[in-house]
């Protein structure tokens, strides 16, 4: 086990759910058993999502692509072999599943995980402009969900908060209004493609 999502509550980056400590698990590699020659990378650890059935801490999956996926606390204990299947979950009261069972979500997303994503790309952005960001900058990224992968483009619409106008704004509740999907575009994922 990681941690009890239920009883520790770990600390934040200030503005965001990224984890200060990922437990040693930075740098973590993963190979999809579907799929060998494909390799993901833990770059961080969120906060877990209040309200969520499954609740816990996510991870962020990178591939040398580029594409992005997380993955829940449940089944991340699984993958890095911290438990194995069948060994029993205290903090959700129940059994850690098989990748196989119905019940495992293994590598995937949700609008919770691609709005920190996004947050955690604007806020590069904000490293390389000082002040309010510009209006209208895209970010394309890749993202992996389940399976199937796909290519987003975003744009930023403006870098203030629609109701109050306070400028700039860099919350994670606002993110929604301050950028919009413009496009997107499923893709095949294959080892010599380049997707970028």
């Amino acid at each position: 086990m990681i941690i009890n999502p239920f009883k520790y509550r770990p600390s934040t980056i200030p503005g965001t759910r990224i984890l200060e400590d990922t437990f040693g698990l930075d740098g973590f590699q993963y190979t999809e058993p579907s799929k060998p020659e494909r390799v993901w990378v833990l770059q961080y650890l969120l906060a877990p999502v209040p309200g969520r059935a499954l609740g816990g801490i996510r991870a962020r999956f990178v591939d040398s692509k580029g594409f992005v996926t997380f993955c829940n606390q449940r089944d991340l204990e699984v993958i890095t072999g911290l438990v194995s299947p069948g060994d029993w979950c205290e903090w959700l009261n129940d059994t850690y599943p098989d990748p196989t069972d119905p019940s495992w979500y293994g590598l995937c997303v949700d609008n919770e995980d691609l709005m920190d994503d996004l947050q955690d790309r604007e806020l590069r952005l904000r490293e390389q402009y000082p002040g309010v960001l510009p209006s209208n900058l895209e970010i394309y990224r890749l993202v992996h969900d389940d399976g199937s992968d796909r290519k987003e483009l975003h744009q930023l619409l403006w870098d203030a908060d629609a109701i109050t106008g306070e400028s700039p704004d860099s919350r994670l509740e606002t993110i929604e209004r301050r950028w919009v999907l413009v496009e997107r575009t499923k893709l095949q994922w294959e080892r010599e493609e380049n997707v970028r």
